[in-house]
Parts: C-alpha cells; sequence; structure tokens
C-alpha cells in the first residue's frame, strides 16, 4: 500500500513502471523486456546496483518492425511538458492586482512591478520571457482554474488522474497512449510518441499501443562507428536465431532493437547538450522534430516543484530551469516546423494560496497552464480561482476540468477522438487559431528523376567474372556495382536505377539487401533466396552521385547476376502513371493472346496501348507483374520491346512445382507492344499492368533508404496476426518510411512469409474495386518476394489482398512518384 503522501520521485517511480508477469515468461515480450532492463529491474543482477543494461526504454521493436518516415502534411506535433511535484500556479500567472494573493503568500508573492505585466491584472514570472514573447505575439493560451472533480493531495493519486486522463477508477493506461491506440488503429509503430527520458510514463501507455522512450543524451550503445563497435554489433546480430529459444531470442532481439533503434535517433542527438535535464531533453525533443521521423508527441518532464520548503529559491529556480529549456528548443527547432508544433504544460496539482511557516506552500488543487506555439490562439481562458476567504488549509476551486483541456487539445491539434479517449464528452475551449499549416519537409528536389526506359543489360555475373570477380558472393559480403557511363547510362545526373537482381547456386538461406552506396544498410530484404534455387525480383535503387549501389548477402555464398532495364535523371525523360491494377494477358483462358501454353523458344506479342489504363499513343514504357504458371522444367522469360533485339537477360526465372512472378519495366515498341520470349519448356503466362510512363504526363520518382512498413509478424502497419483466406490488410503508405501525403504512387518490395497454402496477394489501392490480378503468387511454405508499383488511394493506403490460407507480409517501401 502506498503512503498517502508519496514523494514526487517515489509516484513517478510507480507511475513508470508497466505491469510485467514474472509468473509467465512468455507474457515479457520484446517491449516489456526492455522497459525491464532499462528502468533498472534486473539489471542490477547483471550491469550492477543503479546502472541500467540498455541505454533506452525502447516500446516494442525497433526497424526491424517499426520504420521512420516523415508525418503527413496535415499532421500537428504536439510537445507536453510535465512540471513534477505541483507548481505554484500564483507565484507563475501572478495576480498582481489581488491583495489577498499577497496576504497569503506573505515573503513568498512576486511585487508586481518585478512580473511581466501582460495585461492589467496580471503579470508572469520574471523568469518566464520566453513566453512573455509567445503572449506578445498572440500566441500563448493561458488556461487558468484547471483541475478535476474531489480533488486529491497525494502526489501518486493526483499524479495518476492526470495522466490517465480521468480522474476516478484505477488508471490501466493513459490520455496520450489511448490517442496513440486510436491513432495506429491496431498496430504499431516505434517513431509515433516518445518520452525523453528513461522509463514510459503512465501517460503515455494505451491499451494496445505505447510510445518509446528516448534517452536525453546521445545512445552510447548501438550508435558507434569505431570498427571495433561495428563488429561488436554485427555479432550481436548473428546471435538472434529462433533455433536458441525464447528467452535467448527475446533477448537478443531486445539487443537488436536497440542497434536498430540507435542508428535511426543516434546521428540526429549531439554529444554536447544543455546541463539542466529539462533543457536536454527538450534539445533532444527539437531535434527528433527536425529529423522528421514521424514523432507526433514529445513528453519531457523535470521538478522538483514541491516547495514545501524553500520555495524562495526552489521556484525561482524551475522557472529559469523552464525559461531556458524554451529558448534552447525554438533556437534548435528549424523555423519550418513553427506552424506544425505546440507546446502545453502539467502538473499534478497547484499548491495553496497561504504560505506556510516553513517558506514554502503545500499540496493546492487547481492551476493555471499554458499552451503556446504559431497555431494557437493567444489569450486567457477558464477562470482565476477566488482566494478570498480561503483559510490556512482551504484549496482553490476549479473552473475547467483537465479532460476539457487534454479534449481541446485532441481535438484541435492531433485530429483525434477526445470523447474516445477521455470516456466523455468534451467541451472545446477553442485555444487554436488555425490548424497545423505548413507542409512536410520533403527530400532534396534534385533527387527526383524522370524515367528513360532501355533495352536490358548484364551488369554483373559473378558465375563468369562479367563486372565483379568470378566468385561467389559469401555470408556478409558486399558488392558494389558501377552504373555510371554503362550501358548507355550517362555519368551525371542517375538518381535511381532498375535492375533484375538474381541469385544462383544458392548453398543457404539468405536475403540480399540493395542499398545506395554511402548509406547505411538499411533493415530491408529485396530478395529471398533458398539453396538450390535460382531466384530473382526487380529493384528500383538510389545510386550515389558515382553511380553505384550495394549487394549485400546476408547468409551461405551465392552467385549474383544484375541485369539493368532503365534508370532515372533529372533530365527530362519519361514519368510514370500509377493504374489500377489489370490482366493483358493470361495465356490460360485466351486474354490478350490465343489460349494455349507457351512453348520453349516461342515468342508471343501483347498489345499493352489504349489497355487496362494504358493511353492508346504516346506511351514508353510500362510496368508489368509477369507470372510464371505450372511451367513443365526450368526456363526463363525476356521481355523486351516488340520488334527490338531481344536481349541476352532473363525477366524472370521458373523452375517446375512453383509459380513464380517478377515485375518488369520494358519498352514499348512504337505500336504499343511487348514481346515475350520463353527459353525452355512449356509455360503459361500471366501479365498484369500496374502503371505506364509517357513523356508528356505523370510523376517523378523518388528514391528513399528501403525502410520496412509493414510486418505482420510484429504487429509493424498491421495487427500482429497472420493474414487470413479471403483477408485483407488495410496498410498507412502516406507519412510512413519517407512518403509524404501527395505521393501518387508507391514502389515496395512485398514479401509473403510463409504460406500455409497455395494462393496469390494483390496489392491495390484503397477506395477502388479489388482488381482482377496478382503480385505474389506463393505455395506451401514459401517466402517469395516481390516488388510493387502501387497507386495510393486518395486516403493515403494501399490494400494486400491474401486469396487463401494463412500467411505473413512484410513490405519495405524504396521510393515513391510524386
Amino acid at each position: 500500500m502506498l503512503e498517502h503522501d508519496i514523494s514526487t520521485a517515489g509516484a513517478i517511480a510507480n507511475l513508470s513502471t508497466s505491469e510485467l508477469a514474472f509468473t509467465d515468461a512468455h507474457r515479457l515480450d520484446r517491449r516489456r523486456f526492455l522497459q525491464l532492463v532499462g528502468m533498472g529491474i534486473g539489471a542490477g543482477m547483471v550491469a550492477g546496483p543503479g546502472t541500467s543494461l540498455l541505454d533506452s526504454v525502447l516500446a516494442g521493436g525497433g526497424n526491424t518492425s517499426w520504420a521512420a518516415g516523415p508525418i503527413g502534411p496535415e499532421d500537428g506535433i504536439l510537445v507536453i511538458i510535465g512540471m513534477h511535484g505541483g507548481n505554484d500556479g500564483l507565484n507563475t500567472v501572478v495576480p498582481i492586482t489581488d491583495g489577498t494573493y499577497y496576504d497569503h503568500h506573505g515573503a513568498l508573492a512576486i511585487p508586481a512591478a518585478e512580473t511581466l505585466p501582460i495585461d492589467a491584472t496580471t503579470g508572469l514570472n520574471p523568469a518566464l520571457t520566453a513566453l512573455k514573447d509567445f503572449w506578445d505575439r498572440d500566441q500563448l493560451a493561458i488556461v487558468e482554474g484547471i483541475g478535476y472533480p474531489n480533488p486529491d493531495l497525494s502526489h501518486f493519486n493526483s499524479m495518476a488522474k492526470w495522466m490517465s486522463g480521468k480522474p476516478t477508477g484505477i488508471p490501466t493506461s493513459g490520455w496520450v497512449g489511448r490517442w496513440l491506440d486510436g491513432h495506429l488503429g491496431g498496430s504499431s509503430d516505434l517513431f509515433a510518441a516518445a518520452e525523453i527520458g528513461t522509463t514510459l510514463p503512465l501517460h503515455m501507455l494505451g491499451r494496445s499501443a505505447r510510445a518509446t522512450a528516448v534517452p536525453a543524451s546521445r545512445p552510447s550503445f548501438g550508435a558507434g562507428t569505431r570498427e571495433s563497435d561495428l563488429r561488436e554489433y554485427e555479432t550481436i546480430r548473428s546471435m538472434n536465431d529462433d533455433a536458441l529459444g525464447f528467452w535467448p531470442r527475446e533477448v537478443s532481439q531486445a539487443f537488436v532493437d536497440q542497434l536498430d533503434v540507435a542508428k535511426t535517433i543516434g546521428p540526429h542527438i549531439p554529444d554536447e547538450l544543455p546541463e539542466t535535464d529539462i533543457a536536454a531533453s527538450l534539445d533532444v525533443a527539437a531535434r527528433l522534430i527536425n529529423a522528421n521521423l514521424g514523432f507526433r508527441v514529445l513528453s519531457a518532464a523535470w521538478g522538483d516543484f514541491d516547495s514545501h520548503a524553500g520555495q524562495p529559491d526552489m521556484h525561482p529556480l524551475r522557472m529559469a530551469e523552464l525559461n531556458e529549456a524554451l529558448l534552447r528548443f525554438f533556437d534548435v527547432l528549424n523555423a519550418q516546423w513553427a506552424s506544425r508544433v505546440t507546446v502545453m504544460t502539467y502538473s499534478e496539482f497547484g499548491r495553496t494560496s497561504h504560505g506556510n511557516d516553513g517558506a514554502g506552500t503545500d499540496h493546492g488543487t487547481s492551476a493555471p497552464h499554458f499552451v503556446f506555439g504559431e497555431q494557437v490562439r493567444g489569450g486567457r481562458y477558464g477562470q482565476r480561482p477566488a482566494i478570498a476567504g480561503l483559510r490556512r488549509w482551504d484549496r482553490m476551486g476549479h473552473h475547467v476540468d483537465f479532460r476539457d483541456y487534454y479534449g481541446s487539445i485532441i481535438d484541435g491539434w492531433l485530429g483525434g477522438d477526445s470523447t474516445e479517449v477521455l470516456g466523455r464528452t468534451t467541451e472545446d475551449l477553442g485555444l487554436f487559431a488555425a490548424p497545423p499549416s505548413s507542409p512536410a519537409p520533403t527530400l532534396p528536389p534534385d533527387r527526383a528523376g524522370d524515367f528513360v526506359p532501355i533495352e536490358p543489360k548484364r551488369l554483373v555475373d559473378t558465375r563468369f567474372g562479367t563486372g565483379a570477380p568470378k566468385q561467389k558472393l559469401g555470408p556478409g559480403g558486399t558488392l558494389v556495382v558501377k552504373t555510371a557511363g554503362i550501358a548507355g547510362l550517362p555519368t551525371k545526373g542517375v538518381t535511381a536505377v532498375v535492375v533484375n537482381v538474381t541469385a544462383a547456386e544458392t548453398e543457404a538461406d539468405t536475403y540480399l539487401t540493395i542499398y545506395e552506396r554511402g548509406v547505411t544498410r538499411p533493415l530491408a530484404a529485396n530478395l529471398n533466396p533458398t539453396a538450390e534455387r535460382v531466384m530473382g525480383n526487380l529493384v528500383v535503387t538510389a545510386v550515389d552521385d558515382g553511380g553505384e549501389f550495394v549487394v549485400y548477402n546476408n547468409a551461405g555464398s551465392t552467385h549474383c547476376i544484375v541485369d539493368i532495364a532503365g534508370y532515372y535523371s533529372t533530365s527530362a525523360a519519361s514519368r510514370l502513371s500509377p493504374l489500377v491494377p489489370h490482366r493483358l494477358l493470361d495465356t490460360r483462358d485466351g486474354t490478350g493472346t490465343a489460349a494455349g501454353r507457351v512453348r520453349g523458344g516461342q515468342t508471343i506479342d501483347v498489345v499493352v496501348a489504349g489497355r487496362g489504363g494504358v493511353p492508346a499513343t504516346g506511351v514508353k514504357a510500362v510496368v508489368l507483374n509477369i507470372t510464371s504458371v505450372a511451367p513443365a522444367g526450368p526456363g526463363y522469360v525476356t521481355v523486351h520491346a516488340r520488334g527490338a533485339k531481344r536481349p541476352g537477360v532473363a525477366s524472370l526465372n521458373y523452375v517446375p512445382g512453383h509459380d513464380i512472378p517478377n515485375l518488369v519495366m520494358s519498352r514499348v515498341s512504337a505500336d504499343g507492344k511487348i514481346s515475350l520470349y520463353v527459353s525452355d519448356s512449356s509455360v503459361d503466362l500471366v501479365a498484369d499492368v500496374v502503371a505506364c510512363y509517357s513523356d508528356d504526363v505523370g510523376t517523378r520518382h523518388m528514391p528513399v533508404t528501403p525502410a520496412r512498413i509493414l510486418d505482420t509478424r510484429e504487429g509493424n502497419g498491421a495487427p500482429r496476426a497472420r493474414l487470413g483466406r479471403d483477408s485483407e490488410v488495410i496498410l498507412r503508405v502516406a507519412g510512413r518510411g519517407g512518403v509524404p501525403a501527395n505521393a501518387s504512387a508507391v514502389v515496395l518490395n512485398v514479401t509473403a512469409v510463409a504460406a500455409s497454402a497455395p494462393g496469390y496477394i494483390t496489392v491495390y489501392p484503397d477506395g477502388v474495386p479489388r482488381p482482377l490480378a496478382a503480385n505474389l503468387n506463393v505455395g506451401v511454405g514459401d517466402t517469395v518476394p516481390n516488388l510493387v508499383v502501387a497507386k495510393i488511394g486518395a486516403d493515403g493506403n494501399i490494400r494486400l489482398y491474401n486469396r487463401e490460407g494463412t500467411v505473413d507480409l512484410v513490405a519495405d517501401v524504396n521510393g515513391y512518384f510524386i
């Protein structure tokens, strides 16, 4: 049982500890394990008393499960500042003409002449110059008399009520956490909200979602760049093996997640930060906003404000610390975020109007709080509680319920449902003059590119020493592929290339990651080859200024083949028009050609112009998903413009027993046709068009470093559950993984994992009927990737449909069109 007058620190500690089921090890997931070690519970057994196994607490998986990405163009960011211990509201917003204040507070009262006057009756604490500047710009709302019915004078109890957003009942979740529940719709996102600190307080914990805890310092573990650090990190990653069992897997995954998050956040945090806790926390908060990682809520708190004694020294120091922190925050914050950020304050209660015999004040009830930012409607709100007639131990009444305070911010700034979050209808205080308005920062315009299709050409074949040493790519090995000045590509102005990457003679199950040279290898996969099976996949990858990209092999050894089919250039060329997928060819039923299997050595021609949304004239290239169905033996398909010389490369490799898809970008002949050549063995072919390129209309490609935005195994982007038969996932794309809200299409590598039955996956824009098309075809137990160019729905979402059995889905974003 807690003492009624528990200390501020004790209250915070008790309200920052999540439920932990020590009796059932399998209920301790990665998220909770990280909270355990981050808060020192169990850390003493490993790292010694008073230390933590990790530098920060992470709410769930890292970039293996969640990917940082920009916020949407109409999204606001809320920064919450907690003043723990109970702030003296009368010495913060000073009633300079109220003689009773001076009588009750006595020597603690601030002379009117020393305050920062905001009107004839009120002055701000003399230290709060930053807030006075906001007041002068009509951007500071002072909400007076905030409290709740039947106030509690215990730090713990009152803090629990404020953090939960509910004045009654036993709190099991917090108001920001419940907003996250609705915002994320049952999925998880590491970069939606964060507490700057090493524990997660109650208000940041929802029923299903929770924030991340980010330390107010540069992460030391996971952010090192020395060769010894990198070797250590790779060793830790290699220990993450399902075969080790539950506990070793969970512990190793916890460390892997820490590595991933430290790598994302670490580069944005400097080694030197302000000395005071709140200034350091707000410095970090500003840098996380500048980085545009997707955070919608950032929270920080400090104290102690519990001024039972020594208030003449304590409270002015807290006010000076707050002012220093605000000045630092807005100095670090980039100006482009000014209309996107609102700051609010809270404290578990105010202080008594009467001073006590120890040169302090005692636990009170209602108090004023601040909301400020460029879009805030400045002014005084609520009502200052009357103090005339209050006896020594009387407390001030409240005029604004804290649920109305929270609700006005949830609805006015976060776009959330305050009724659902707070459990009742709330009164809108009208705190905002305008919603968030500035466009979200975008990538540099010189990265945008137009498409130049070329006849496919081979760049690399390690089997024969073409473009690389004549040897397999070993485990953990990398291969640098140069494109500038090769295969007809220019030496400058290339932003990304379209390549078909094939793994052959693979010795062990592995994955390949393709990424721009010079950037940190992303936690994504483009290809999942298995032993002794040839597997290819189309890849759109950014290249560095020298036109180079990297191929990484995770395990075993494999030969690597790279064929280029086009590139994106800063010079004017073709632009993409995304389409709802449409079937142009199916040799099984005679769609697009005569019915019947295609024989080995045979070429068929397919009309694409004027079909499936492709213009009848002016089309330069098409984006097709080609699928080989029930091949009689091994072979490959080559797709090219009709009438052009057939290139000596493969667009798709097939083997018996598997229906294999691959995305293809192919030039179109002047009469609007393409050709498909089958090398060996008979096979049925299916082709679905998903986009086309023209010179006079369309959108430009923008490459991004690959980032994971969906993983149903981890609850990233969708609930943590396998997708069932005849079921869909609605995936939010806009504002995630580097994709802005106004993108028209997204480039994704979609992987179906461990399918339980033969079937297919269809990816299409939200808001339209599901088309008769397939992007992936899977067999029992298969893990199959395929590149997808998907038109984005008007609401910023796409849908992924599973036809048969159950399957996990993973999606890594590689770029977008805008």
